[in-house]
């Protein structure tokens, strides 16, 4: 395919019918790849880097990447919990942010920022406050509760044990079941074991350590450092779930509403910040003053993180599906607001959809959302369900807002296509 960004022409086509519909000039280019939601599926990635214009693998181990000279790079968030890739997928990503700060970037997502919960919740005071608590998780209905000790006697009666309040929090509060499993597959990979040597508690470390301050192995707390809520590049603007009208302008904790979209992309990104700094600062576990599931170091961001969080204003937990499950088109006042401050397209995932990135053409500002997590419900891989197949795509950017989709449908057939500036 076209080389886009690469000096040369840049070849666009238009979908189905391969005909060139822009050139532009070297020195007009500036591309950015963008792709997301992973979830921790390294064969997913892997089928990503064979199409990437901008990414490629440094030698043959496959442990670091290289991203093309004048290119940057969007992770758009969701790096953990349905594959067995978790720990490779984000330290790749984390070493490629370290060898280019300024062109590498990571949106926060659900799926990231929610493990910051490990730290309070898995202690032993936790264990046993908690264990018939019905208030938690809070975003749920009452009705669709269920409280660690209904999920010890559903699994036939285990024991009230650190390993299985974790399988409790994955299954029943992070939409990861199994990920505990998956885990312990993906140690046994890398460590050269097989699967039946690698411990219950070894699982367990790996999970507390990676968000554990100053460890060696804290890839996810380093990735939320790394990361942030939404980023500009030129006229587009990355966040992981959508903008709508509850929560463009908004900030957490706060009434007041910001003037313009840099001045809010900045608060938001300072709000991060703060918080993770409060959690570096506390002692790993309980907090002094006790348990309690809504008070505790970075709660503001982990309720960011959550549906119907930080009172319906989110940007990470938000979508632009309408009840009919079809993207709907940006309300007036949105994209009033994200056009003053020269916005010309937004970049999503968090919703599944499809197989290729979808497309909704505003009058000023154009969306496209990227989850193509669901592009084969029900795929069986080696190691599971990913509900994935062949399914890939990679959207390539410019700071005007344009877009080049292109990939593999599900059933293996390659598109590319265009979205113009509007």
């Amino acid at each position: 395919g076209p080389a886009v960004g690469e000096r040369g022409e840049q070849l666009a086509r238009e979908t189905g019918r391969g005909r060139i519909i822009a050139r532009s000039a070297p020195h007009e280019m500036s591309v950015c790849g963008y792709l997301a939601d992973v979830e921790g599926n390294l064969e997913f990635f892997e089928r990503y880097m064979e199409i990437s214009r901008v990414l490629s693998w440094e030698g043959d181990r496959r442990d670091a990447l290289v991203l093309k000279d004048d290119c940057h790079f969007v992770y758009g968030g969701d790096s953990v919990d349905k594959g067995i890739g978790d720990v490779r997928f984000v330290k790749l990503l984390n070493k490629l942010k370290e060898k280019h700060p300024d062109r590498v970037h990571m949106i926060i997502g659900n799926r990231d920022c929610n493990k910051l919960r490990l730290s309070v919740e898995l202690s032993e005071e936790a264990l046993e406050k908690a264990l018939e608590d019905t208030s938690f998780p809070y975003w749920l209905p009452e009705k669709d509760r269920v409280t660690p000790k209904k999920f010890l006697e559903d699994e036939g009666n285990l024991p009230n044990t650190m390993h299985n309040r974790l399988k409790w929090m994955l299954k029943h509060t992070m939409g990861a079941d199994g990920a505990f499993d998956r885990r312990r597959v993906e140690l046994a990979l890398t460590q050269g074991k097989e699967e039946s040597a690698v411990t219950d508690d070894e699982v367990l470390k790996s999970y507390i350590d990676m968000v554990t301050p100053g460890h060696e192995d804290g890839f996810m707390l380093k990735y939320m450092e790394n990361g942030r809520l939404a980023h500009m590049f030129g006229g587009v603007l990355f966040v992981h779930g959508a903008v709508t009208e509850e929560n463009a302008g908004t900030l957490p904790n706060t009434q007041a509403k910001c003037a313009s979209v840099g001045e809010w992309v900045e608060a938001l990104n300072a709000f991060c910040t703060a918080e993770l700094d409060a959690y570096k600062k506390a002692p790993m576990g309980c907090p002094p003053e006790g348990f309690h599931y809504t008070k505790r170091p970075a709660h503001a961001l982990m309720d960011y993180g959550v549906p119907g969080g930080a009172d319906g204003k989110s940007v990470i937990y938000a979508g632009f599906n309408g009840k009919d499950g079809n993207p709907q088109p940006l309300a007036q006042s949105v994209e009033g607001f994200l056009k003053a401050g020269g916005v010309r397209l937004i970049c999503a995932g968090h919703v599944p959809h499809g197989d290729c990135p979808s497309v909704v053409r505003g009058d000023s500002v154009h969306f496209l959302t990227s989850d193509t997590s669901y592009s084969k419900f029900g795929h069986k891989t080696s190691w599971g369900v990913d509900n994935r197949g062949v399914a890939v795509g990679e959207v390539l950017l410019t700071k005007e807002g344009s877009a080049t989709c292109h990939g593999i449908l599900a059933d293996g057939t390659k598109y590319e296509y265009v979205l113009g500036a509007p």
